[in-house]
């Protein structure tokens, strides 16, 4: 169809022309595309960041501002107070004096105006010298700090004077992002409520300077003697430098090597601090030169290299008092490390303890002499100790952080600071509690003592394996593969949750989920060796096993030690209250039953397969112990706990730089240091057991299986193995055991042995298993006996174990060497021996063949008559009468039976019985001949 829109002018219209494209510049287009990508990226970046402002203010309004604000009265102290520690008599229930804690030596506050202008001027040089400029906060070296941690570094440092006094005030040293942010706002809010000089004033009074000292009034009185009033240019550059690090900048600090060692530092530092006073136009250059010259001279310190500062020396009980009492204010109060400290030693402060002085005054008389540890390391250390004891009520009262004379108060304690692997006396807390109270094992469970891994792990103190046993003897001799095995069905998982939620161990202090080191290993102690055997990453202290196992004779229930049950301040107030304590059920009164009773076989002198209880040095006269020994790698470390109906105890034993412990005959002296205290603790005290839930029955099961006897279990060729073990409502086994038979061999466990061929072991001694019996063996030297029927799992072939000659399994690969050896042919038969009427003299087959006890002519001593010769029949000499097998019938009284040369000896044969009708007919009489009969002779009858 046309096209009707089309114009028809009569002439040709040319084509139109394209429009001619300019070209793009390729600089200006790759221009616009990076414009474009920035202004992308731009509006991003202002979007996230608007975005991540107002998370930011978010952030900083509900989290930081609210802890941002901070008042100076509420860490002041009156220091004209001391406190006091109280025990209860138990006689009277009243209260007595125990200890009064004096804090006057440890600081004297002097405000600003009796404050040395050298003094203030050398911190402000040394420590922040924009001081008198900023609001709080150095910007520029908030800045650094920052540039710091963003090319590798960490951010600490940058701190004024400010935030260096609300860190010591708080006791937030977190050194973290959260918490520099935090400390820039409180410092931002600080300086808006108080000036520098009250700032400084607080500074000084509060830093701590070393030698106890907490403020710059007693510092000048340890190190020079003298009122810091009166301290000189010098005097003061080495007290302010003491602050950047007390354990090198004192100068009474020494090392073996170089008993200057802290004199050195501090000058170095003072003289750094007197420089910084120079440059900042602080002191002229001749105050400089004299300062630098009396540095140089030496300062004349108050105290000699090598005196020691006298002190008052609290006991380790009473040391670990203020130590639960600070860290409780810091916990419940919030008050800084130095605010708690400060309460305690000028608060008037009244501490009710724990303690029992009689109790105390025993440990102290063992713990205090060496004679009762004498070892001494290879490298000349002294064997060390700790002890902490526990009562029912979770109360600590008596504790020892080491042997001999304490010198020092609120130092290092190994009762609770130090932290050790505790070895196998985890193995209650770790496997068995748990794995009894969820219902996988019980006593009387069985496991095989053989290695869970390749080639031979784990290995055991006894130096071998056993085989099948109880967990209740696996626990008494310590066995390390049945407490693995336990774990590896238990999952270590479940113990680690178990230890930290319910027995008191910390997570991240105690036990380790995860810990990364500097070389990029990475250590936990969720897995099998760590929680089977003890071997923890970074261990447990004494305290903590104590506390732990006081959960048993408790009956389950756990509660946390204490030291302390109240605090009151100097008007009467209780601020904390440690008599609240909230039990909690750790594991339910039968597993703590059951543990109990294991445990109390590891304290005694019982054996298992000719080993001891590991816990025997422990045990004390008419009184119920249980416990549990342990020890680590090498014998590094040596535990006990223990516990009575009265008292919990652990011991540890050890060097402070770990080296062997050795003792005569191997002993525990763990073990032996406990029962050096334990036993006069409990002397007068009553014997009684621990608390016994209602029904336990007793049920004898078998020892190879745990399960319930059968027959074949008293045909063990060991013996009957019989285990009566005691059991709960649902706990005992209902099944019968499955490890002794009565299917013959090989198809089953049931074999005969000859008991003149015993399995002898390595030193030649019988075995207790006998050889199979072979075709020749007696029949009154053979057995019947049931073996041990089942398939035992090995990891390799490097190991043997001690009940593998009893088990079926062994007499199968044995093949032809698990027959009798003694009886290899027929033994030879003496007819002699022979009586009819005796079956213990009849021959074997294989000795006399045919042979038939109702056969006569078979019998070994049969002899057959001998013929008899009639011409020397003499009527009148019996002794040549025949005998009846020779003459049948002879009778001498009857001369028609003598024997006669005439006659042949009568037989036995019975005459022929008449045949039936139609059987063969009958022989005829015989026919007479003529001859004439020959009469026979007549017989001479003796007269009468």
């Amino acid at each position: 169809m046309a096209n009707t829109n089309q114009t028809h002018t009569g002439a040709q219209q040319p084509a139109p022309r394209r429009k001619k494209r300019k070209k793009r510049n390729p600089v200006l287009h790759v221009l616009a595309v990076i414009g474009k990508v920035l202004g992308t990226l731009l509006l991003i970046g202002v979007t996230t960041g608007a975005i991540m402002a107002c998370f930011a203010v978010t952030y900083i309004n509900q989290v930081i501002v609210p802890k941002a604000d901070l008042n100076l009265y509420d860490f002041s102290v009156d220091m004209s107070l001391s406190s006091t520690m109280y025990y209860t008599d138990k006689s009277t229930g009243s209260p007595v004096e125990l200890r009064s804690i004096y804090g006057t030596e440890n600081r004297v506050w002097v405000k600003y105006e009796d404050l040395p202008q050298n003094l203030v001027n050398a911190t402000i040089a040394i420590e922040d010298h924009r001081f008198r400029s900023h609001h709080g906060v150095d910007w520029i070296r908030t800045a650094k700090g920052i540039l710091s941690m963003f090319t590798g570094g960490d951010i600490q440092g940058g701190s004024t004077i400010t935030q260096q006094l609300i860190k010591n005030l708080t006791d937030d040293d977190e050194v973290t992002v959260q918490r520099k942010i935090l400390e820039i706002f409180r410092a931002l809010e600080f300086e808006k409520k108080y000036d520098k000089n009250t700032i400084l004033e607080w500074y000084l009074n509060y830093i701590y300077l070393g030698e106890h000292c907490n403020g710059v009034y007693t510092a000048s009185y340890a190190y020079f003697g003298k009122d810091v009033s009166q301290l000189s240019l010098a005097e003061c550059a080495s007290l302010i430098s003491i602050t950047n690090n007390p354990s090198v900048y004192n100068p009474y600090a020494t090392r073996p090597d170089k008993p200057t060692w802290g004199r050195d530092n501090n000058t170095f530092r003072a003289k750094l601090t007197i420089g910084r006073m120079l440059e900042e136009e602080m002191i002229s250059q001749e105050e400089y030169d004299q300062a630098k010259a009396e540095l140089d001279a030496g300062l004349n310190y108050v105290r000699g290299q090598d005196e020691e500062r006298e002190e008052t020396v609290y006991t380790w009980y009473e040391d670990q008092v203020i130590s639960d009492v600070i860290r409780d204010l810091m916990e419940q109060k919030d008050y800084s490390e130095k605010m708690a400290t400060d309460l305690i030693y000028y608060g008037g402060l009244k501490i009710e303890t724990c303690i029992d002085p009689e109790i105390q005054a025993i440990v102290d008389e063992v713990y205090q002499n060496f004679d009762n540890l004498p070892y001494i390391s290879g490298s000349g250390q002294q064997l060390q100790s700790a002890i902490v004891i526990v009562d029912p009520s979770g109360n600590i009262v008596a504790l020892s952080g080491g042997m001999g004379e304490k010198e020092s108060s609120r130092v290092w304690s190994r009762a609770t600071d130090t932290k050790r692997a505790p070895g196998s006396s985890f193995k209650p807390l770790s496997v068995y509690a748990r794995a009894i109270d969820i219902g996988l094992i019980s006593p009387g469970s069985v496991y095989d003592d053989s290695p869970y891994q390749a080639p031979s792990y784990p290995s055991n103190s006894y130096l071998r394996y056993y085989g099948r046993m109880t967990v209740r003897d696996a626990l008494t001799i310590s066995s390390n593969t049945v407490a693995i095995k336990v774990l590896a069905e238990l999952t270590p998982d479940e113990s680690f949750n178990y230890l930290t939620t319910q027995l008191g161990f910390t997570e991240g202090e105690s036990l380790i989920r995860e810990q990364v080191h500097s070389n990029g290993k990475i250590s936990t102690d969720i897995a099998l060796a760590p929680l089977s055997m003890g071997g923890l990453t970074k261990g447990v202290s004494v305290r903590e096993m104590a506390t732990a196992y006081s959960t048993f004779p408790r009956g389950g229930t756990y509660l946390d030690s204490r030291t302390y049950t109240r605090v009151l301040d100097n008007k009467g107030n209780v601020i904390l209250d440690n008599t609240d304590r909230m039990p909690t059920t750790a594991m339910k009164d039968t597993t703590a039953w059951y543990m109990n009773s294991m445990l109390k076989d590891v304290v005694s002198t019982k054996r298992v397969n000719g080993s001891i209880a590991t816990g025997y040095q422990a045990v004390l006269d008419n009184m119920t112990v249980a416990g549990k020994t342990g020890s680590t790698d090498q014998n590094k470390d040596r535990w006990f706990v223990g516990y009575t109906p009265y008292y919990t105890a652990a011991v540890w034993t050890g060097y402070d730089q770990q080296e062997r412990v050795k003792t005569e005959s191997g002993s525990n002296p763990a073990a032996v240091m406990w029962k050096k205290v334990m036993s006069q603790v409990h002397e007068g005290l009553e014997n009684k057991d621990f608390p016994k839930p209602d029904g336990l029955v007793a049920v004898k099961t078998c020892a190879e299986s745990g399960m319930l006897l059968s027959d074949a279990c008293y045909m063990d060729p060991r013996g009957v193995q019989v285990d009566t073990e005691y059991y709960f409502p649902g706990d005992a086994p209902t099944q019968y055991c499955t490890m002794h038979n009565q299917t013959p061999f090989p198809e089953g466990g049931l074999v005969k042995v000859c008991l003149d061929d015993p399995f002898l072991d390595a030193k030649g001694n019988p075995t207790g298993m006998y050889h199979l019996a072979g075709e020749f063996c007696p029949e009154d030297r053979c057995s019947t006996v049931s073996v041990l029927d089942f398939e035992r799992q090995r990891v390799s072939d490097s190991y043997s174990i001690g009940d593998d000659i009893f088990t079926k399994e062994y007499l199968v690969n044995a093949g032809e060497g698990a027959y009798c050896t003694v009886h290899t042919e027929p033994i030879p038969y003496d007819p002699g021996t022979f009586n009819p009427d005796d079956t213990s003299t009849w021959p074997t087959e294989q000795q006399w063949p045919g042979f038939d006890p109702e056969d006569m002519v078979t019998w070994p001593n049969f002899v057959p008559p001998t013929a008899y010769d009639p011409n020397t029949f003499d009527q009148f000499e019996p002794s040549t009468w025949p005998t009846q097998e020779q003459w049948p019938g002879f009778d001498i009284s009857n001369p028609l039976t003598w024997p006669s040369t005439t006659q042949t000896p009568p037989t036995d044969t019975p005459a022929p019985e008449p045949s039936e009708p139609g059987g063969v007919e009958p022989t005829p009489p015989a026919v007479p001949t003529d001859e004439p009969d020959t009469p026979p002779d007549e017989p001479f009858v003796p007269a009468a």
